[in-house]
């Protein structure tokens, strides 16, 4: 197996809406490529992998020069990315990850890659595909509306084609062929970020994975938040935790549940009902039914400091409910 680095005299351009959401979270992005589709009997013989290193972009590129050499590829890769937050693919959850849990379960490597600690750019372009103005969700296509015209003509199917034959006769012309397709694909991947300022904040947070720094050093993973019920359920994952036992939690204002053998975690915060000036309906809370600190991010309504709306008739006010699960979970998770 062969690695390949490069190091790049560029700085990595980061969308204003990425920095307000993932600014102290250190990511890479990732590309895999296989010889097949299937990972049953297909290989990973390549991934590219993009980071920031001393403020510049930094490319590396695990190679395996004989599809035997995968496992070691495997395990390179899984020693590359364990200090990561999190990892950005296009349509990672749905193909590359899948893959490559399949294949470390096959060569016995144990390391599995959580969903969410990925973000699949592709479900951000899916869910706001009409805003963007896309015919379709191929990253083609996010490329071409950004302006970007890359000269790479090679297919995925046609790179597999090309390493079956560089396999038999070592032709370094093939090799440098498919590595240029991934680099190329990665590189370019990273200009696509630039997307996610095509929709205002509102709209970028329920298309993303939400990821909170309790401290310098631990994140929790937020896998679904959502208004049911006249109450705000937050649920998710805190893998940094050493407790070794479930825990239940109970205040004023909410229901804490921490299990700690999946190390997932389940929260429920009751809403108050109420009726605004403008005769809408709306939910909300009361921030001394909590011991922690919090502001309101609106100042949209005329009401007292200490409540926050979390819905205003039908519309969920995504913005205030994200800032208040941060410090939320902060005070909650700071102990654990």
């Amino acid at each position: 197996m062969e690695i390949i680095n490069y190091h790049l005299d560029e700085k990595l351009h980061l969308p204003k809406n990425y920095l307000s959401v993932f600014q102290d979270l250190s990511f890479a992005m990732f590309d895999i490529e296989t010889t097949g589709l299937n990972p049953e009997y297909s290989q990973v013989i390549l991934i590219g992998i993009l980071y920031v290193q001393e403020e510049r972009i930094a490319i590396r590129q695990l190679f395996c020069t004989h599809r035997n050499e995968e496992k070691i590829l495997l395990e390179t890769f899984q020693n590359e990315i364990k200090n990561f937050d999190m990892l950005l693919s296009y349509n990672g959850d749905t193909f590359d990850i899948p893959f490559l849990n399949k294949r470390f379960q096959y060569h016995h490597i144990p390391c599995k890659i959580e969903s969410y600690k990925n973000f699949d750019l592709l479900r951000f372009v899916r869910k706001q595909k009409e805003i963007l103005n896309l015919q379709d969700c191929k990253l083609k296509s996010v490329e071409k509306s950004l302006g970007i015209h890359r000269k790479d003509i090679l297919s995925g199917k046609e790179s597999v084609e090309l390493y079956n034959l560089f396999e038999n006769n070592r032709n370094s012309h093939l090799k440098k062929l498919i590595l240029l397709h991934n680099y190329d694909d990665l590189y370019y991947f990273s200009k696509c970020l630039e997307i996610l300022d095509k929709v205002n904040l509102e709209e970028f947070l329920p298309s993303i994975p939400i990821i909170i720094s309790i401290d310098a050093e631990k994140k929790c993973y937020v896998t679904k938040w959502a208004i049911q019920n006249h109450a705000l359920l937050v649920q998710g994952f805190y893998p940094p935790s050493t407790r070794n036992y479930n825990h239940r939690e109970y205040g004023l204002g909410f229901h804490f549940k921490f299990h700690h053998k999946t190390q997932s975690f389940e929260a429920t915060i009751p809403l108050y009902k109420g009726s605004l000036s403008t005769g809408l309906s709306c939910l909300y809370i009361n921030l001394n039914d909590f011991s922690f600190c919090h502001q309101t991010k609106s100042k949209e309504y005329q009401v007292p400091d200490h409540l926050v709306i979390l819905k205003e008739g039908k519309k969920e006010k995504k913005l205030e409910i994200w800032h208040f699960m941060i410090s939320f979970l902060r005070y909650i998770l700071s102990g654990f």
